[in-house]
């Protein structure tokens, strides 16, 4: 409850205040400050921070009107020389004038209505990757956490098989024994050793996948790991997509991206209707005996290629209305699955830590001891002291494997249904950015 809480407390603080200072080497490290220190140094999360200000810089941009035009030239009368005649026939002129452009009425209004809407979605599209990464976070601790304690736990069966070829030795020297329980052993050593290595190439993997999501150049997490807590499952599976669903920032992104589409349909319906334009032009004809004039004018649109442009248009912005739709029902049902799923594995691996802890595992520790000591006195034999030493070392292995996939599965569900306090839709402020 303490980590989870602490990880609420770091989700729910602006990016201002989450950006600290890394982990310093060797202190003991929690889920909570790998999250902090992701938050801060992500590439993904940055740059997915930076198209939420680029998809807000177009909202104003998407309203404004078209530049005005500027205009100028010269008319000449008889000659096509510029100015030639300037000031001396009556017809040659310089004039100068600008034009601006209004779009139908509701058009500029719905092109910022489009432009925010995408603005919002791309908003929730920056939630969505920071749970993405705390995810992805979380999942790589859990498993960094099973693989240091993997090879700690082979390092001290490793002590325990060495006593076990000791004894065997002893044996052998005494005539009680045989060489094949010897070789037996050093073979089991020999294993365990090459068990060992694998161990460690997984857990420098697993550094590495997390030196990746902190963008670190040293692929190593130094320190020690903060002990494992056995979290309770939250509530039912119904019940957590129905949080889900209410908390989950794809499916507010694509329902924001329907409703743009929808705007982009209408859009390209009134697109069918003709812009305006005004324009005011002043002409000089440089004689003293000549008045300068004005001329004022309008322009109108026609749009004559509407079967090809206009028409198509609609098309066009209909299908991606169809598509926002069928992406909207694909990624509710993506949430149901990593939902179930992650329930699932945390109900099952509930399951099985409980029939761990309620003997399984002292029942192995036992049957070792029994056979080592039926051994010692020559009432058994050495492939059953090693067939119960390997079941033990399985379990205890598998204990800690499912103590991390629990951990993980109960951090996938607070993700997916927001219980960790992540970042409200709030606008991004200067000092965040």
């Amino acid at each position: 409850m303490l980590r989870v809480v602490a990880i609420a407390w770091l989700l729910a603080t602006p990016l201002s205040a989450v950006a600290a200072d890394s982990i310093t080497p060797g202190a003991q490290v929690g889920l909570a400050d790998l999250v902090r220190e992701a938050l801060k140094a992500n590439p993904e999360i940055v740059q997915a921070e930076q198209r939420v200000w680029m998809m807000r810089a177009r909202v104003p941009q998407a309203g404004a009107l078209p530049d005005p035009v500027l205009m100028s030239g010269v008319i000449n009368e008889g000659r096509p020389v510029p100015f030639d005649t300037f000031g001396t026939a009556e017809f040659s002129e310089a004039y100068a004038g600008i034009s601006q452009g209004f779009p139908f009425p509701g058009k500029r209004g719905l092109r910022e209505d489009i432009a925010q809407g995408e603005a919002d979605a791309e908003r929730w599209a920056y939630e969505a990757s920071r749970r993405r990464i705390i995810g992805e976070v979380a999942t790589h601790y859990y498993e960094l956490h099973a693989a240091r304690e993997a090879v700690d736990l082979v390092q001290q069966h490793l002590a325990l098989v060495d006593r076990l070829a000791g004894v065997a030795r002893e044996r052998f020297a005494v005539g009680q024994g045989t060489q094949q329980d010897v070789l037996e052993a050093e073979v089991e050593l020999s294993r365990l050793e090459e068990r060992r290595s694998l161990l460690e190439q997984q857990r420098r993997m697993v550094e590495a996948a997390l030196a990746r999501l902190l963008d670190r150049s040293d692929a190593t997490v130094s320190g020690q790991l903060a002990p494992l807590v056995r979290t309770a499952i939250p509530s039912s599976a119904e019940d957590a997509f129905a949080q889900a669903e209410q908390a989950s920032p794809l499916l507010q992104a694509q329902r924001l991206r329907v409703e743009a589409a929808s705007r982009r349909v209408d859009l390209s319906r009134r697109e069918r209707l003709p812009d305006f334009g005004v324009e005011l032009v002043y002409h000089d004809r440089g004689r003293r005996d000549l008045d300068p004039f004005y001329g004022i004018g309008a322009t109108v649109t026609l749009p004559v290629y509407g079967s090809r442009k206009q028409e198509r248009a609609i098309d066009e912005a209909q299908a991606e209305l169809r598509a926002a739709r069928g992406a909207l029902s694909g990624a509710r049902a993506d949430l149901r699955y990593a939902v179930t799923s992650a329930h699932l594995q945390a109900t099952t691996s509930e399951r099985l830590l409980r029939l761990y802890d309620e003997g399984l595992l002292e029942q192995a520790r036992l049957v070792l001891d029994s056979a080592m000591a039926q051994y010692r006195v020559g009432k058994g034999d050495f492939s059953t002291v090693i067939a119960s030493w390997r079941r033990l070392l399985d379990d205890e292995l598998a204990y800690r494997q499912q103590l991390a996939t629990h951990e993980t599965a109960i951090a996938r569900l607070a993700i997916e249904t927001g219980s960790l306090a992540l970042l409200p839709p709030a606008p991004l402020s200067e000092e965040e950015r």
